[in-house]
């Protein structure tokens, strides 16, 4: 049975602290057998004066992951790092910009954190002047039509309770205008480089400040062009069902003197952090980089997103030198991100330096169970990893990446990055990844 220290026991779920203590149902690393119970959810922090887990050295590393990135890896930066004692144990062209696609969002993980705070929530709000209700936008890229939930319970605001408030305000008698501001967020609404055909493809949601189901079209996929305009239309619709009269409905400015009647809000920034890293939602993702840009530099923006990400890495002494932002999601090709600087993220959260960040810990995916790892790690030779394996991934065409932590054989927690671009095949290059990643989970690599 393996040693259990009270940190690990700490960090696990309830039926993993029983299958520890009682030496049964643990996570297994052969490779014809899958964990038979949830991972961790997050690695405690490191305690690098504390920690007794045999070291692994570079040399150890290079036998096992070497081959696999020199032979299969192309044109790709490669870094792996003891958090615990700084230790470099294996690089490849790690000050390297590189297309990152979506890991990405964990700089913008950083950001919304940083600027927002994990504990504050986006509004929807609904003001009165006069015979005019306005429908104002706060940024929720979350913002359901109707049975959102408890919003501090996994659930999302719903437009239909905010309708609810402002019907039960104005009377069923009432007669009114409906104006929606989305004037939140400005700028273009596709970030650079995005195709013009991604909002009907269903790939992303043009970025704007007022979005209701992520501007579906219903029963589609496929998203409108305008989301505030479907948004107040639906408000309209919704306020008319609960009787009051809707003469006309236009984008505007909410006015000076208006009163709040209503509002609803989503999920504290610390949920949406963790579901845009875990699912890599690319919605989530933007939204929370203008309003980490509106906070932080005043730039609502695709610009001022990129900005504030740079920024906070900067004031938590991260080297940003290579780096070079244009969107929050990752889907520009435009972003280059070294993964020295993934490598120095990952070992601040790993490390628990900067407590705000612990969530990004609690987003990664963890391989073979969830998020975007869910229905991977299931080769006979990625099986070691499942459940070991916490990361984000990216994928762009002929782009993948992945980046995170790994706990090895010895129990020590190590992280990794890894970029890849000109990629011929991407499962190919995902299972390389994976296979890297797993190799680092089944070893102690002190050799």
């Amino acid at each position: 049975m393996p040693t259990v220290d009270v940190r690990t026991v700490r960090a696990l779920s309830g039926a993993v602290v029983a299958a520890l203590l009682l030496g049964v149902g643990l996570p297994a690393r052969a490779a014809d057998a899958p964990p038979s119970a949830p991972a961790p959810i997050v690695l405690a922090p490191i305690d690098p004066a504390t920690s007794t887990a045999t070291r692994p050295t570079p040399a150890g590393v290079t036998a096992q992951i070497g081959d696999l990135v020199r032979g299969r890896l192309g044109t790709s930066s490669v870094l792996v790092l003891d958090p615990g004692t700084g230790t470099v144990l294996y690089d490849k062209a790690p000050a390297k910009g590189r297309i990152p696609a979506s890991t990405t969002k964990l700089t913008t993980a950083v950001a919304a954190l940083t600027a927002l705070g994990p504990q504050s929530r986006l509004p929807t709000t609904a003001y009165r002047d006069g015979d005019t209700v306005y429908l104002v936008g706060g940024g929720d890229p979350t913002l359901r039509r109707r049975g959102g939930g408890n919003p501090l319970a996994g659930g999302d605001a719903s437009l239909r309770d905010l309708a609810r408030q402002v019907a039960d305000s104005l009377g069923s008698s009432a007669r009114v205008t409906v104006v929606y501001d989305a004037t939140a967020f400005r700028g273009p609404v596709l970030g650079p480089g995005w195709p013009a055909s991604w909002p009907a493809e269903g790939i992303v949601a043009p970025v704007t400040a007022l979005v209701v189901d992520k501007a579906r079209k219903p029963g589609s996929v496929s998203r409108v062009a305008d989301p505030p305009k479907q948004a107040g239309q639906v408000f309209a619709s919704m306020l008319r069902d609960l009787g009051v009269t809707v003469t006309s409905v236009a984008a505007g400015t909410r006015s000076d003197g208006a009163t709040e009647i209503g509002r609803v809000q989503s999920a504290p920034v610390a949920d949406l952090v963790q579901r845009m890293l875990t699912d890599s939602d690319d919605d989530i993702a933007e939204a929370l980089g203008h309003l980490a840009g509106g906070a932080a530099v005043g730039e609502p923006t695709f610009a001022g997103g990129a900005r504030a990400a740079t920024q906070a890495l900067t004031e938590l002494s991260i080297d940003t030198a290579g780096l070079d932002l244009a969107d929050a999601s990752g889907l520009s090709r435009a972003n280059r991100i070294p993964v020295r600087v993934l490598g120095s993220l990952l070992s601040d959260v790993a490390l628990g330096t900067h407590p705000v960040l612990g969530t990004v810990a609690s987003g990664l995916a963890v391989a073979g169970l969830t998020g975007t790892l869910a229905d991977r790690y299931t080769s006979a030779a990625t099986r070691p990893g499942r459940g070991f394996v916490h990361a984000k991934t990216g994928t762009l065409t002929g782009v993948v990446g992945l980046a995170g932590t790994v706990q090895d054989a010895d129990g020590r927690v190590l992280v990794f990055a890894m970029i890849a671009n000109d990629v011929a095949s991407i499962p190919a290059t995902r299972e390389t990844m994976d296979v890297v990643a797993s190799r680092l989970a089944a070893c102690g690599c002190s050799g």
